[in-house]
């Protein structure tokens, strides 16, 4: 599980934009980690999410997609048939989730500076970021589109609160 590192000192930026937690999703989709890869696919797609926290004991030990669920099926499609139809259920249900899932995921905790957060998501490339506690259990997940979110709130917020300052600032036409 990869942390990223905190800084105590919050920069104007981290100040603006609040904390993970006032942004992250609470009710997180976690999958375990000897699942049945078809099976973790009819969840996540049931929840309407893309990918999730892996978990093992409780703890966050990896982050499955559903693209990462499918390959398998993808890889072999073209090759195998059961019948008149493909069977890619057959052939994602050969693994499970620990098998297709990213290791040593990059987590945070809800208290951590959102800033912080859009730029540890951007170096590592990746679009979910696991909440976690102390003891790395699933707390939240932050996504692109929470980070996003979050930002377009703000920026309103602080633009709501700028407008009549602005207009105060307006030069007074006099008359001729």
């Amino acid at each position: 599980m990869t942390a990223t590192t905190h800084h105590p000192g919050n920069t104007d930026a981290e100040h603006l934009l609040g904390t993970i937690g006032e942004a992250m999703t609470s009710r997180v989709v976690a999958l375990a980690a000897d699942l049945p890869a078809d099976v973790a696919v009819r969840r996540l797609e049931h929840a309407g999410v893309s990918g999730a926290p892996v978990v093992k004991a409780g703890r966050v030990i990896g982050v499955v997609t559903v693209r990462d669920l499918l390959t398998p099926a993808a890889v072999a499609s073209p090759a195998v048939t059961s019948g008149p139809f493909l069977r890619h259920e057959q052939l994602v249900a050969r693994y499970r989730v620990a098998d297709l899932m990213t290791t040593e995921p990059v987590v945070a905790g809800a208290d951590w500076p959102l800033a912080r957060a859009g730029m540890a998501m951007d170096e590592a490339g990746i679009n979910r970021l696991p909440v976690v506690d102390a003891a790395g259990r699933p707390v939240g997940i932050l996504t692109r589109d929470d980070l996003i979110s979050a930002l377009a709130r703000r920026l309103r917020a602080s633009l709501r609160h700028e407008e009549p300052a602005r207009s105060a600032r307006r030069p007074v036409m006099m008359p001729d």
